[in-house]
C-alpha cells in the first residue's frame, strides 16, 4: 500500500467512493482539483474516471476490452491522463472546445503582437504558455506607435462583452493601438458581471471588472514607461506584457497561470529580471519561470550563474539537442523551437503537450507496465484528432501528433531500470506506428516524456518524476481559493492556513496556503540526506537516454557551496541533457515554497495539532481551474 508521505491523519474513510487507500492529501488533492459538480452532484473517483473514458473513446471504434483495462489502470491510479484530461474530459467544454480542453499547455513565438492575445486566450482557458522572447524572434515587432491614450469611459459606445472573448479583443484592440494603428480608443466596462458569479461551461467564478482594468493600465504604463517615443520593445518588455496578461488571469482565483518565458543567455536585462537583490520586482512577474535557450557553454555567461546566487535560478534549454535528438543519442530531427511552462514537452509555435502518467510504484510488474504504456498512447493519440478552435494549432497538432506519455514516481520503483525502460519504449514505438495506421493519421513524431507531475503525482500518492522526496519530515503547501468549500474541513481539522504573499511584499486575500506536515516513508531517497544534487543530475542523464525522446523536467535542489561544482557538471554533460531548472534547497527567497524542511520536533508538534479531515458532509466543491505541476509558476491541473 503506497501512501503519500506524512500522511498520518488519513480522513473518515470513503471505501466506496475512493478506493484503493487513499491518503489524506490525495483526497484533498482529487476533490480540490478535478472533482466536478456539474449536475448538482458531486463527482467521486468511479463518476471521473467513466467521464474522462467516455470523453476520449468518443468518435472512436475503441472496443470494450480495451475499456475494460484503461478503466482498471485509471481506477487504481496506476495511469492516467493530465489533469487536464481529468477536469475536461466528457464536459460540455471539451465537446465545446474540443482539444483546447484537453491539452495542458502550449508555445508560441514573440515574433508577432498577436501572439500575446492568443497567448491570454490560451490560459483564459486554463492552459500553460512557453513563450519565447530571444531577440531573433522580438525583433521581427513593429516599432511601438507614439501618443497612444486608451482611457475607460462609462459612456464609450464600444462596451466590453462579458466573456473570455470580449476580454481578448479589449487586450487585443490595445495591443493593435500600440503596435499597429496608432489610434486612441475609449471603452466600457458596465456590461462586465461583479465579483463571485457562477461562470458556465468551464467553471470558476466571475473576477468582476477590476482585474481587467487594472491590466490595460499596466499594459499602458509598461510601454508608456520606456517607449512613449517610440521604437522597438526590448525582450523584456514582451516579458513583462505576458507576465501582466497572466496576473489578469489568475485574478479571482479561477484560474492559475502558468508561463514559461525563453530568453536569450546574452540578455543582461533578462537575466537582472528577477533578482531579488536589485530592488524590489513587479508582482506580475512571479506570473512566469524563466530559462535560457543555449547551444553551447560558452554562452553561459557569469550574469546568468549570479542568479543562482541572487534570485530565481533560470533553466536551461539546450536548442540543438531538442531538435537532433529522440532520446539522447538516437539522433531523430524535430522542428521543435521551445517547450512547454515545465519543460518536458518540446514544441513548434502554436503546439501544444498532450501528456498523460503512468505511476510506476502502483503497477505489479513489467507486462502491466508496457500495457500501460500502449493503452497510455493510443489515449493519448486520440487527443491528437480532436478539433482546435485556432488554425495555427490544429495545424501544428495534425503535422506532429505529438503525444507524451510520462512515468511518475521513478525513484519508488524497481522498472526504473535501463532495460526495462528500454523495452517498454520499443513497444511504444510499435504502437506509434500501428495505431497510426488503424487511425489514418501521421506517426507522432515524439512518444515519451517525464513532467514534474506535482500535483497529479500527489492524487497517485507517489513522489513526483524523476524527484526524490524533498527531506525526511516537511511542510507540503498547496493554495486554495479563499472561498473552497474544503477550506472549513480543513481549518476544522487543524492545518495551518495563511494568504499566500505576493512578489512584491504584499498578499493575495483571495489565496489561502493549507500546510500539510509530511514524513517521508522508509526507504524512499530525500534532497537533503543521500540523494545530493549530482545523484539528481545523474537521473536525469539516465532518463533522458532511456524514457523521453522529448524532454525530463526536473528540478534539482542544490546547495550554494555546490556551485562550482554544478558549473562544472554543466559544462561536462550540457550535450547529454535538453533541459534543466535548479533551486536552492533551502534560502531561496521564495516565500511559502511548496516544500519545507522540518526537524521531527516540529514535525510532531503540527501533525499533534491536526486530526482526521472529514469529508463526509461535504456538499459542493470548488469551481475553478487549479494547476498539474505546482511551482513558483507551474499550471494546477
Amino acid at each position: 500500500m503506497l501512501l503519500r508521505p506524512g500522511d498520518a491523519t488519513v480522513s473518515r474513510p470513503l471505501p466506496e467512493l475512493l478506493p484503493n487507500h487513499w491518503s489524506n492529501l490525495s483526497q484533498v488533492v482529487y476533490y480540490r482539483t478535478y472533482a466536478r459538480q456539474d449536475n448538482g452532484r458531486i463527482e467521486h473517483w468511479p463518476d471521473t474516471v467513466e467521464r474522462v473514458i467516455r470523453g476520449n473513446v468518443k468518435d472512436h471504434k475503441v472496443t470494450e476490452a480495451e475499456i475494460a483495462r484503461l478503466r482498471h489502470f485509471m481506477m487504481n491510479r496506476k495511469a492516467l491522463p493530465a489533469g487536464r484530461g481529468l477536469w475536461f474530459s466528457g464536459t460540455d467544454a471539451h465537446s465545446k472546445m474540443g482539444g483546447a480542453a484537453l491539452n495542458n499547455c502550449w508555445f508560441l513565438k514573440g515574433d508577432d503582437w498577436q501572439n500575446l492575445v492568443l497567448a491570454q486566450d490560451l490560459l483564459m482557458l486554463g492552459g500553460g504558455v512557453g513563450f519565447s522572447i530571444q531577440k531573433k524572434f522580438v525583433t521581427a515587432l513593429p516599432e511601438i506607435k507614439k501618443g497612444v491614450a486608451i482611457r475607460e469611459e462609462s459612456s464609450s459606445s464600444y462596451v466590453v462583452d462579458d466573456s473570455r472573448e470580449g476580454w481578448c479583443e479589449l487586450v487585443r484592440r490595445t495591443l493593435e493601438s500600440y503596435f499597429f494603428t496608432g489610434k486612441s480608443f475609449d471603452y466600457s466596462l458596465k456590461n462586465i458581471r461583479p465579483k463571485g458569479e457562477a461562470i458556465k461551461g468551464f467553471g470558476g467564478r466571475t473576477a468582476g471588472p477590476d482585474p481587467l482594468r487594472l491590466a490595460i493600465k499596466k499594459i499602458s504604463a509598461r510601454i508608456g514607461e520606456k517607449w512613449s517615443s517610440g521604437g522597438k520593445v526590448s525582450p523584456l518588455g514582451m516579458m513583462d506584457l505576458l507576465c501582466i496578461i497572466g496576473e489578469m488571469v489568475v485574478s479571482g482565483n479561477v484560474r492559475r497561470s502558468a508561463i514559461l518565458i525563453l530568453g536569450d543567455a546574452t540578455d543582461s536585462e533578462f537575466l537582472h529580471s528577477k533578482r531579488w537583490d536589485l530592488g524590489t520586482l513587479p508582482s506580475y512577474r512571479a506570473m512566469a519561470n524563466l530559462s535560457v535557450g543555449i547551444k553551447n557553454i560558452s554562452e553561459l555567461s557569469p550574469e546568468f550563474w549570479e542568479t543562482f546566487e541572487h534570485g530565481e535560478p533560470f533553466g536551461i534549454v539546450h536548442l540543438d539537442n531538442i531538435q537532433t535528438y529522440g532520446r539522447m543519442g538516437e539522433k531523430k530531427h524535430d522542428d521543435a523551437i521551445g517547450v512547454n511552462p515545465c519543460a518536458e514537452t518540446t514544441l513548434t509555435n502554436g503546439e501544444p503537450c498532450n501528456l498523460q502518467d503512468i505511476f510506476l510504484p502502483r503497477l505489479d510488474n513489467e507486462e502491466e507496465f508496457i500495457e500501460a504504456a500502449r493503452l497510455m498512447h493510443r489515449y493519448g493519440k486520440r487527443i491528437t484528432c480532436e478539433k482546435f478552435h485556432h488554425s495555427v494549432n490544429a495545424t501544428a497538432v495534425a503535422k506532429y501528433r505529438r503525444v507524451g506519455t510520462g512515468i511518475t514516481g521513478c525513484l519508488q520503483s524497481t522498472l526504473f531500470n535501463k532495460k526495462t525502460l528500454d523495452r517498454v519504449y520499443a513497444e511504444i514505438q510499435k504502437e506509434n506506428v500501428n495505431y497510426s495506421r488503424e487511425l489514418g493519421i501521421p506517426e507522432s513524431i515524439r512518444t515519451t516524456v517525464i513532467k514534474p507531475s506535482g500535483t497529479l503525482s500527489l492524487l497517485g500518492d507517489c513522489l513526483p518524476g524523476i524527484h526524490p522526496a524533498y527531506s525526511k519530515y516537511y511542510l507540503r503547501r498547496v493554495r486554495f481559493d479563499k472561498n473552497d468549500p474544503l477550506i472549513p474541513i480543513l481549518k476544522s481539522a487543524g492545518h495551518p492556513l495563511e494568504p499566500m504573499a505576493t512578489l512584491d511584499g504584499g498578499i493575495d486575500p483571495n489565496t489561502l496556503v493549507v500546510s500539510f506536515p509530511c514524513e517521508t516513508l522508509e526507504g524512499d531517497p530525500t534532497a537533503d540526506s543521500g540523494f545530493d544534487t549530482f545523484k539528481q543530475l545523474d537521473t536525469l542523464l539516465f532518463a533522458q537516454k532511456h524514457w523521453a525522446d522529448q524532454s525530463v523536467s526536473v528540478t534539482i535542489y542544490y546547495k550554494r557551496e555546490e556551485l562550482s561544482k554544478i558549473k562544472n557538471w554543466v559544462s561536462k554533460h550540457l550535450s547529454e541533457i535538453k533541459t534543466v531548472s535548479f533551486l536552492a534547497h533551502s534560502e531561496h527567497g521564495f516565500k511559502q515554497a511548496p516544500y519545507e524542511s522540518l526537524n521531527q520536533k516540529n514535525f510532531e508538534i503540527l501533525r499533534s495539532n491536526i486530526k482526521p479531515a472529514d469529508f463526509s458532509g461535504l456538499s459542493k466543491v470548488f469551481e475553478g481551474d487549479l494547476a498539474d505541476c505546482e511551482g513558483t509558476a507551474c499550471p494546477a491541473k
